[in-house]
């Protein structure tokens, strides 16, 4: 009796694992009914794995914006040092250039008054207290630097020997509103020429000062200006500007010319004493 129960339990079972599989068969035979199954089942396991994944994400985003901002900076510093690299060359260039035109001027000038003595020297003092008054050379007595000497840059009259040591010379330049200079000139147009005394400087009008003219003559904008060695100790023919403006007056003896100096007084490298 037990055997014939075990037998249909036997019998039972097989013929369920026979549907199930039969079941089986028809449900992935079936492409419908698997996508019907499945797809929650995706939709939940897509769901778990975004919100499982989402910190990593996280990290990995904040990581790259990190490495992004890293080498922005890397590339920004690198950028920086290579503008400042090329402000620094393009600063010296123009040093360079600028000290190269001062000297090419010097030798023209040094060639133009080949009969005379010059001496061409660098500025070793120029203090920003006193810019526009004077300044020191490296050259002296020992050089065979005289007081009579006058001084050239940039091929214009920039000033005067003031003081004389064995081996340094002190300038009074002529944009010295304070100074005196009495250096004779000479203002030159169609009419003929007009001689008179450098006497000062006028730092409103940025502009030389002429005075004890001696004609009544015209003189108009532009006309020349240049050195005259009318007092005897002075070089003539040295560039000193051009005639900006003259006063009115009737008196010639309080006529003023104001002259804008050939030289530029702002920048000087370069210096050439012209004498005898």
């Amino acid at each position: 009796m037990k055997k014939i129960r075990f037998s249909r339990v036997l019998t039972l079972g097989a013929t369920t694992i026979i549907i199930f599989l039969v079941l089986l068969f028809f449900i992935f035979r079936n492409s419908s009914i698997v996508k019907t199954i499945t797809s929650p089942i995706s939709g939940i396991t897509s769901k778990f794995d975004y919100f499982i994944s989402y910190p990593f994400r996280l990290v990995s985003s904040a990581k790259d914006e990190v490495l992004d901002l890293l080498d922005t900076y890397s590339e920004n510093e690198s950028l920086k040092k290579s503008i400042s690299e090329m402000k620094d060359q393009s600063s010296e260039v123009e040093y360079l250039t600028e000290e190269n035109q001062s000297l090419a001027s010097a030798l023209e000038i040094e060639d133009a008054f080949s009969s005379h003595k010059t001496l061409t020297s660098k500025v070793t003092v120029r203090s920003t207290l006193s810019w526009y008054d004077n300044l020191t050379m490296g050259v002296g007595k020992k050089d065979g630097v005289t007081s009579s000497m006058l001084a050239v840059s940039d091929g214009g009259l920039i000033g005067k020997v003031s003081d004389l040591s064995s081996s340094s010379t002190t300038l009074q330049l002529v944009s010295n509103s304070e100074g005196t200079y009495e250096i004779p000139v000479k203002m030159s147009n169609s009419a003929g020429d007009v001689y008179g005394i450098l006497t000062g400087y006028d730092s409103k009008k940025n502009a030389l000062v002429i005075e004890e003219l001696n004609i009544d003559r015209e003189l108009n904008k532009d006309d020349e200006v240049v050195t005259s060695g009318l007092d005897g100790k002075s070089i003539a023919g040295i560039s000193v500007g051009k005639v900006s403006s003259v006063s009115k007056s009737k008196d010639i003896s309080k006529r003023k010319v104001y002259v804008n100096p050939t030289a530029n007084l702002d920048s000087i490298s370069y210096i050439t004493l012209i004498g005898s």
